[in-house]
């Protein structure tokens, strides 16, 4: 998400043709989002990672209120949000590392770390292109573990296989993702 997404609401004034969930999301952002951006950065998240998690929050509660669903108090609800985001993108960098520690030598936690350097960003996005180059079964109890964090009973079911047969395409795809990168790491 870019820092466009949402115009900066604390510039543009007030109106009264503004619709409610607008006016809502324009007084909050206005009186809060520098807690929020605040929040962001005290559980982790990085400065651009913490400004796309505010963004997406307001984004999010603009959405629900649009949508006609009364929340009884906007601020809780999208500070909720926020600590639920930062969660996220904590669990995400954590999957990541999981499978780098996995496939080994591909530099394990630091390979999750998200503070902007782009070499393991790249290193990161190597495995994951290396993962799409998987059979398609594969492919998706990989993904289905290792980015949406399912036990392999919910892949099983998911993709109409037996947990043991989930477990038994992650065993094989990550010797080939094993081999497959350390082949291309020693050229």
């Amino acid at each position: 998400m870019t820092d466009r997404l949402m115009p900066d609401v604390s510039m543009a004034p007030l109106s009264m043709s503004d619709s409610a969930p607008e006016r809502t999301v324009r007084l909050l952002y206005q009186r809060r989002a520098q807690q929020m951006f605040g929040l962001a950065r005290r559980i982790g998240l990085g400065d651009e990672e913490a400004s796309d998690a505010v963004q997406e929050a307001m984004l999010r509660l603009w959405r629900e209120l649009d949508s006609g669903t009364e929340i009884a108090d906007p601020d809780a609800w999208v500070f909720r949000v926020l600590y639920r985001l930062g969660m996220d993108s904590h669990r995400l960098s954590r999957r990541v590392a999981a499978v780098a520690s996995r496939l080994g030598g591909l530099g394990g936690s630091t390979a999750a770390r998200r503070d902007g350097d782009p070499a393991q960003a790249i290193e990161v996005d190597a495995v994951w292109q290396a993962v799409d180059r998987l059979p398609e079964r594969q492919r998706a109890v990989l993904y289905l573990r290792y980015r949406a964090d399912l036990p392999y009973e919910r892949i099983g079911l998911a993709l109409g296989i037996t947990p043991s047969a989930a477990r038994g395409h992650a065993s094989t795809g990550l010797a080939a993702l094993r081999r497959r990168l350390c082949v291309e790491d020693e050229l």
